[in-house]
């Protein structure tokens, strides 16, 4: 069954509450670049990661800090599971959103939610998920940054201890 996504509400600083599960998502909303499409003029499946990328980076924006601030800590969020899923396609110049959530968070990993929609006909194109670990320039396992764990908490999601 295709997944749906319509907003119930809209609140400030690019925050909607999904009509379906009440949860709060983050909105960036950007257009297609030409740069981003294949030959059919549709956007090339891989760029969907640079949106997830896009959304993430929003949501961490919008609670207050950035990512550059974190590494600026000496600690990084590499990407060690990811899905995409295709539910339509995006062509060129179209107006999307990338929404993004926390999805869960445990001692040395969490992940984000995604969903991409062309808000002017409704339609959505892909959602999916990032798995992320925190680590140290030394490429040393560390638990998540406190940053991380304070956006997760501000959307009730809370690390699971183990």
């Amino acid at each position: 069954m295709k997944r749906r996504f319509d907003i119930a509400e809209e609140l400030e600083n690019g925050f909607v509450i999904e009509a379906d599960t009440g949860l709060k998502w983050h909105r960036e909303r950007f257009r297609v670049l030409y740069a981003d499409t294949d030959k059919a003029g549709a956007v090339y499946h891989a760029n969907y990661l640079k949106y997830f990328e896009l959304g993430r980076a929003g949501l961490i924006r919008a609670t207050g800090k950035s990512y550059k601030e974190i590494e600026a800590t000496g600690m990084f969020h590499p990407i060690v599971d990811l899905r995409v899923r295709f539910e339509n396609h995006a062509d060129y110049d179209d107006q999307l959103s990338v929404y993004a959530r926390p999805r869960e968070i445990e001692p040395v990993k969490f992940g984000y939610d995604y969903i991409v929609r062309n808000d002017e006909t409704r339609t959505l194109i892909v959602h999916g998920y990032t798995v992320h670990c925190c680590i140290s320039k030394r490429f040393r396992v560390l638990p998540a940054d406190p940053v991380t764990v304070k956006i997760f908490a501000e959307f009730g999601v809370v690390r699971a201890k183990r």
